[in-house]
């Protein structure tokens, strides 16, 4: 599969939905174009490797010496030894093995230091859902880069879940984001193997059409453009879809939002408990600024 186009055509955000949905493996590269209002400005490109629907590695150049800086820079390891512990290894089958696996395997990095460096990698997806002008290409025939891989991986899709949730500037995305004058229907059930945190919850508790998103943001107590993003995200999951509001009789309507209540109520109590750890961690390195 070949795929190039605009940000103007396609948010990456839909990218990812359509990198996990297909199961996709390959890289796919990204070009931000320069802001033309600010001085020095210039394009900056990004490569993004899948397999089969998981995110594997992420990059800034195609060197591959990305992840050998990121050690670096760290102190976990200098090169000196990475390239003498790789060339005396007595196995070559491990050299099959992604870079991170094999430092794991050799006792130089540990689980600590991999989920650290991968979630650093992710890190520089974050900035990129923001980007309103860049184009990209994705090619389903790239090798994989195994001297950029930890070995670790995780679904396209709770990356971009993981980066909506802490985005600030979600102009890329204003014309995404659900009508506040309509309501959302459940597709799939909730159930899934998707972390969803406590508001997405309550709000795909609401997902019978009954209510519009004004009326879930009343509910709730949120700005409406809160449950807006929430509703983009669970649409993104593939969990609700956006569908018109037809008002039902009065009475229908205060039991359809009573129910709903009831049921979140139920949901919150287990609601905690579904984030693991590692997620918690990648989510405090993609808020982070630095």
């Amino acid at each position: 599969m070949a795929l190039s186009s605009s940000f103007a055509d396609f948010s990456l955000a839909e990218l990812f939905q359509l990198i996990d949905r297909g199961k996709k493996s390959g890289c796919l590269t990204v070009c931000t174009l320069p802001n033309i209002k600010v001085l020095g400005s210039k394009s900056e490109y990004y490569y993004i490797w899948f397999r089969q629907g998981q995110l594997v590695a992420v990059a800034n150049k195609l060197n591959h010496h990305g992840l050998l800086e990121k050690m670096n820079k760290r102190g976990l390891v200098n090169e000196k030894i990475i390239k003498n512990i790789l060339q005396n290894s007595p196995n070559s089958s491990s050299k099959l093995l992604p870079l991170g696996l094999q430092l794991k395997t050799q006792g130089v990095l540990s689980s600590e230091d991999l989920n650290l460096l991968f979630a650093s990698q992710l890190q520089q997806v974050r900035k990129l859902f923001e980007t309103q002008q860049g184009v990209f290409q994705f090619d389903a025939k790239a090798e994989l880069p195994l001297n950029e891989m930890t070995g670790l991986s995780i679904r396209a899709i709770e990356v971009a879940l993981m980066v909506l949730r802490v985005l600030k500037n979600w102009s890329a995305l204003a014309d995404a984001l659900p009508d506040k004058n309509s309501a959302i229907e459940t597709i799939a059930p909730a159930n899934s193997q998707l972390h969803l945190h406590p508001l997405e919850w309550q709000v795909w508790e609401f997902a019978n059409g009954s209510a519009t998103l004004t009326a879930i943001a009343s509910q709730l107590n949120q700005p409406i453009a809160i449950i807006q993003q929430t509703a983009f995200r669970l649409m993104l999951a593939g969990l609700v879809e956006e569908v018109p509001f037809v008002p039902p009789s009065s009475e229908l309507q205060d039991r359809s939002i009573s129910a709903s209540l009831a049921a979140r109520k139920s949901q919150n109590s287990r609601s905690l408990t579904i984030s693991s750890a590692f997620l918690q961690n990648l989510v405090g390195f993609l808020r982070s600024k630095t």
